[in-house]
């Protein structure tokens, strides 16, 4: 019940429960609003001669003479509602259920697929631990245990801090908007976890979550272009308004971009899920909150000293020994998609 009005309602919970019936039936001629269809041979609970009504069971589903709906063929579809008043259960506990499963999910099912996880994750760690010190090995020579002395170290660290810090030779203005727009997710990602867990956004308005995430991310644009400016002035990069504008239009572009494809796609199917056009243009707000945010920050960033590194980066690079063949871009991209495959399906 509502606790500030009389004789108010609110539903918390439903379950239903389908029933496959073979109706034998014939539309209804007149008009009518509640009686679409006269049926031949009704269930109890379906019967409009019945004074006193039922609701549907087992038992009159499966009873001698009756049959179950075929896939095909003019279905009738019925329903009734039984209303049960739950006075234990209040409004702002509603969501205990979901977060507790009702049990359908054993506690220690629960624990063994997060263990299955954690194992996922330290041997997939491990496995590149394991690639990063045998390439630092090529790389470098590591000493034994009679050679590890302090100054193998020494001497070790200065044949390799001149390459430590130094730009990439492909694209640093790419690198500088990928830390831009990565920051920009962190950041979202955390304010809105820390507002659901507070409590401040709560699970019960539908979408709430989604604008809440959107206008943080929104919000943190002046993070992703701060971030990209010092990071790009600090490898030497000259294009600012170039990088500027990616951090403001590269990740969201691709993203509304895709997200218009799949609602034409949607549309052309005739799916009930495709977004409204004017819903969509609304989604230009964000040009109007992101864009300005991060050429602020852009401005900020720039107008600050580039990163003073504790060493100095040599002008001659030092080469990099062949690398092999498991290390190219298609088995990484096959390493990479390990996690998905293994992952758990319950």
């Amino acid at each position: 019940p509502v606790e500030t009005e009389t004789d108010k309602y609110r539903v918390v919970r439903f379950t239903v429960e389908p029933f496959s019936i073979k109706h034998d039936f014939e539309p209804n001629e007149e008009e009518s609003e509640t009686v679409v269809a006269k049926i031949r041979n009704p269930i109890p609970s379906c019967d409009s001669r019945k004074k006193i009504k039922e609701h549907t069971n087992w038992d009159m589903v499966t009873a001698p003479g009756r049959e179950a709906q075929e896939a095909s063929g003019k279905v009738l579809l019925t329903y009734d509602v039984i209303w049960t008043e739950n006075k234990e259960l209040h409004w702002t506990s509603r969501w205990d259920i979901y977060l507790s499963m009702d049990g359908a999910v054993q506690l220690r099912e629960n624990w063994a697929v997060l263990m299955e996880y954690l194992v996922l994750a330290f041997a997939l760690s491990g496995v590149v631990v394991a690639i990063l010190i045998s390439n630092l090995r090529r790389y470098n020579r590591l000493a034994t245990d009679e050679e590890d002395t302090e100054a193998d170290l020494q001497s070790r660290w200065q044949s390799l801090h001149a390459d430590v810090f130094r730009p990439p030779s492909f694209s640093p203005m790419l690198l500088s908007v990928f830390c831009g727009t990565g920051i920009q997710l962190l950041c979202a990602t955390l304010l809105t976890i820390f507002a659901g867990a507070t409590g401040f956004a709560s699970p019960a308005r539908r979408g709430y979550f989604l604008m809440y995430g959107l206008f943080c991310c929104a919000g943190m644009g002046i993070v992703a272009g701060f971030t990209m400016a010092r990071m790009y002035k600090t490898l030497g990069g000259e294009r600012w308004q170039r990088a500027t504008f990616f951090v403001a239009f590269g990740f969201p572009g691709i993203c509304f971009a895709t997200f218009i494809v799949m609602n034409v796609i949607a549309f052309f199917f005739g799916s009930i899920m495709v977004i409204p056009l004017v819903i969509i243009l609304t989604g230009l707000v964000w040009l109007g909150i992101s864009t300005p945010l991060v050429v602020l920050g852009a401005y900020i960033g720039y107008q600050r000293v580039p990163i003073d590194f504790p060493v100095e980066t040599s002008k001659n690079p030092r080469p990099i020994p062949d690398q092999p063949r498991w290390t190219n871009i298609p088995f990484t991209m096959a390493a990479a998609s390990v996690p998905f495959v293994l992952c758990p399906r319950n």
